[in-house]
């Protein structure tokens, strides 16, 4: 662990480097010695809240058949999007040329081929390219000496089980000018959604800029849907709705603001819902069902239903929580959770917590708020560090811990997200079950008890030339050396290193992810579901914890908070290959918080739970020292 001098030396680089994050920008002529006067603040121009609805993204229909399969040919474009009815319109980039993309959506074992057409972007991009971040040129690729194009794009299917080919990972990139990257593996992914139903996303990876191309609008939502779930009788059609999160920047002429150069840590200070900053959306009283998404870059949002409007300006008004639907979760994203966990005032959690990239479903009932009106808040400072209330248990389950939530003041804060209004009747009976009455399918998943193998997974944040015994990254000033930006790591080591891990295909394992720096991190692993054992914090001797209680479930992404060990368990089950791992903030991913592990043949055998499930790699669930 670092020492306390280390640490604060690196805490206040980070500030150094940070100064403004979403708030500032460089010009292109005052280069990168001195960064902390190169940048200068920088706000959104002041939008009414609540001036316009929500807009509701459609499912995509496919273009044809491909060898059986249902193919899309989904154009990539530079477009513009109308954020809000005060800002002019704005240039994106987005799949069909839309932010977020369509829906794209299959059933289980439904096979789908998606074929992405780069010929809509231009050889520019819409923001800054840093050349000191690994990726954007040849020299960093390993036997590669071809050109690294400023315009390249590779998509992931984020939270599927395919092989490596498919997966659109970082090294898999090609251009408007069709240069591909070193790990090009073709124009058609095929995706043959042989797994559980899903709620997820799909969004750009390409090594180097992925932070740029998912800022410029490189993202959409995902579903895999399943006769399961037709059982369940869950609110379906128009009250069915996806809510896909991201907050941004906008400049005066209303053109989304990305820091010129890179920056470890970046939020928006505009909440956009579905694409609309500020919206609100009309309900009927009656059962909805929303597929919240959180595809900001590095924002963790804090959510909680709040009686009452607005005044639309800005001006903020007491929360009220006590007379409010509850928000009842039926799935963090994989299947279905253990079972219902109620989300509110006295609720089993008192609010969601959902950091970038992870999902949350949610059935809300209004059947007795006609008329009324609530606001969706959010008590999430940026950067998000988790709670720090660790002698009380501090379970960063949205509950109110003083400091946990509360970041850097520097950072811009967002304290709504969207309004619900409540309409007078419903014009149809609602059918669907009750959320209280629902009583989800049984688990099965990896066991822990049979792992092959623990590994300990290490998180550090530090400047680069600067190793645990000396205090390199320091100029002849006693400054920090800001000429390289601030690194984070996974083991100490970067995406080109050596691959260090290679399970073998069909074994469980048991991953320590152990957090020893000052953020949050959202851990994603490629190919593969995982569940929490337990969590610990580092800096108490209470012992291990149980997982939150929406996290008793098939997930792909886990937040570690910091001073905190996270063990999951996870199976390695499908394909065999290299596969990613990283921090989902995506500008800690970029430089440098992504390592491959590799899947191996081998003779491990069948580690299916004890419940013998069909889908390892799925909640084993119970018997884990769950409350």
């Amino acid at each position: 662990m670092f020492d306390v001098s280390r640490r604060r030396l690196l805490r206040a680089g980070a500030a150094i480097g940070l100064a403004g994050v979403a708030s500032s920008s460089a010009t292109a002529d005052e280069g990168h010695d001195d960064m902390g006067p190169s940048y200068e603040e920088h706000s959104s121009p002041e939008l009414e809240k609540y001036a316009h609805e929500l807009s509701i993204p459609e499912e995509r229909t496919a273009d044809g058949k491909r060898r059986g399969a249902d193919y899309h040919e989904i154009p990539v474009e530079e477009t513009t999007h109308s954020f809000h009815p005060d800002l002019p319109d704005t240039t994106i980039w987005g799949y069909d040329g839309q932010f977020p993309g369509p829906i794209l959506s299959a059933r289980k074992g439904q096979r789908l081929a998606i074929e992405f057409d780069n010929s809509g972007l231009p050889s520019e991009h819409l923001f800054n390219v840093d050349e000191r971040i690994d990726g954007t040129t040849s020299e960093n690729y390993v036997g590669y000496d071809g050109s690294v194009p400023e315009v390249r794009r590779v998509t992931h299917f984020h939270g599927l089980k395919v092989d490596s080919a498919n997966d659109g990972q970082a090294e898999m990139w090609s251009s408007p000018d069709e240069v591909t990257g070193p790990r090009y593996a073709g124009p058609v992914q095929e995706l043959p959604n042989r797994q559980d139903r899903l709620t997820s996303m799909y969004h750009d990876h390409a090594r180097g800029i992925s932070r740029l191309n998912n800022y410029a609008g490189l993202v959409g939502p995902y579903r895999i849907k399943s006769k399961q779930e037709e059982k369940l009788n869950l609110p379906d059609g128009e009250y069915d709705v996806p809510l896909v999160l991201a907050d941004r920047s906008f400049t005066e002429d209303g053109e989304l603001f990305y820091p010129d150069m890179f920056m470890a840590n970046v939020a928006g200070d505009v909440a956009t819902v579905n694409g609309a900053a500020w919206p609100y959306m009309t309900v009927k009283p009656r059962t909805y069902r929303f597929h919240i998404v959180n595809v900001s870059n590095a924002r963790t949002y804090d959510l909680s239903l709040s009686e009452g409007g607005h005044d639309g300006h800005g001006g903020e008004e007491d929360d009220h929580h006590e007379d409010v639907p509850a928000l009842h979760q039926i799935s963090a994203g994989h299947g279905f959770l253990e079972e219902i966990v109620e989300i509110g005032h006295h609720g089993d959690m008192e609010s969601l917590v959902l950091a970038p990239f992870e999902r949350a479903e949610v059935i809300v009932d209004f059947s007795e708020y006609a008329g009324e009106t609530f606001t969706v808040t959010n008590d999430a400072a940026f950067p998000y560090e988790g709670p720090t209330d660790h002698d009380d248990g501090g379970h960063d389950d949205g509950g109110h811990d003083d400091g946990g939530h509360h970041g850097d003041t520097d950072h811009p804060m967002i304290h709504e997200i969207m309004q619900f209004r409540v309409a007078d009747e419903v014009s149809e009976p609602d059918t669907s079950a009750d959320p209280t009455e629902l009583s989800l399918p049984n688990r099965s998943g990896p066991n822990p008890d049979t792992a092959r193998e623990t590994r300990e997974i290490t998180m550090e944040m530090v400047m680069p030339g600067m190793d645990d015994g000396d205090m390199g990254g320091m100029n002849m000033d006693g400054g920090m050396d800001m000429d390289e930006p601030m690194l984070h790591t996974l083991n100490g080591n970067r995406w080109g290193d050596p691959v260090e891990i290679k399970p073998q295909l069909g074994s469980t394992e048991i991953w320590e992810l152990k957090n020893e720096d000052d953020h949050t991190h959202p851990i994603h692993l490629h190919l593969v579901e995982f569940e929490v054992i337990d969590r610990e914090w580092h800096d108490t001797d209470g012992g291990s914890r149980p997982p939150h209680p929406n996290e008793r479930g098939g997930i792909d992404v886990v937040k570690v908070n910091s001073d905190e060990t996270v063990r999951i368990a996870v199976t390695f089950e499908g394909y065999t290959g290299r596969f990613p791992f990283h921090c989902h903030v995506l500008e800690h991913e970029e430089h440098d918080m992504m390592r491959p592990f590799e899947v191996v043949s081998g003779t491990a055998g069948d580690d299916r739970s004890r419940n013998g499930g069909d889908h390892p790699g799925r909640g084993h669930g119970r018997g884990r020292g769950h409350e």
